[in-house]
């Protein structure tokens, strides 16, 4: 009799975790279906998952991306890949946008040894905004967020960092025509402003997007940069 219900435990946990697994796989799904609705981007993609095609897409990608953090967009002579560069420290360095550059950080012999796995909201190409301030109404379920794995590690962004395919003549490190440019398409709300900023809710109160739990081969297949990736938990794992 005690083999039976031992075994009816089993059967029990094995359904209960079956379950949740299915839930999970189901929020994944709708999160990322509303993603690509709201055709929300990650760094150096001109939308939702769609990594910039030429120099120009690129420019003017980090040149949003810095206006959004409240950066210079161009400084004279700087390169696609200096601006790139630069965008992508801004957003490590930027206060009030919900960005977290320690997570996957332990406890070691007591000591807390921060982790350099970063988060970040991510922007909206039609609003020019990284989700800050927080809209539940613009964006359900959000806020929406990307994980990048040891992304604060110094050097990081030399080894991941591909210029896009029409650079095969050093255009990437030549200086920006900045007059040639054309404009940026206008922001649809408000600035954030520095002294009064605006942090995304809580993780226990939303969920958030994350890409640590996928296996780093299925991660970011169709761009160069980085590894990307996206699931989703209830609260942030870092």
């Amino acid at each position: 009799m005690k083999k039976k219900d031992n075994s009816k435990d089993r059967t029990k946990r094995y359904r209960e975790r079956l379950t949740e697994k299915q839930a999970v796989a189901a929020e994944t799904a709708d999160a990322l279906a509303t993603i690509k609705r709201l055709n929300l981007s990650g760094f150096s993609e001109v939308g939702s998952g769609v990594p910039a095609r030429t120099w120009l897409e690129e420019v003017q990608t980090h040149r949003s991306w810095l206006r959004a953090l409240q950066q210079p967009e161009i400084l004279p002579g700087e390169s696609l890949k200096e601006l790139a560069r630069r965008t992508w420290q801004a957003l490590l360095t930027s206060k009030g946008y919900g960005v977290d550059t320690d997570g996957g950080g332990k406890w070691v012999d007591g000591q807390w040894v921060p982790g350099f796995d970063v988060f970040y909201p991510l922007f909206s190409p039609s609003q020019q905004h990284f989700q800050v301030p927080f809209d539940s109404t613009r964006f359900p379920g959000g806020p929406f967020c990307e994980a990048i794995r040891d992304g604060a590690k110094p050097g990081w962004f030399e080894v991941h960092w591909v210029p896009p395919a029409d650079c095969g003549n050093g255009e990437a490190d030549q200086p920006i025509d900045i007059a040639s440019l054309p404009a940026l398409p206008q922001r649809k709300t408000p600035e954030l402003k520095k002294s009064e900023p605006s942090v995304l809710p809580s993780a226990t109160d939303v969920p958030f997007i994350t890409g640590l739990e996928t296996p780093l081969n299925e991660q970011n297949k169709f761009s160069d940069f980085g590894s990307f990736g996206l699931s989703i938990t209830g609260t942030n794992p870092l």
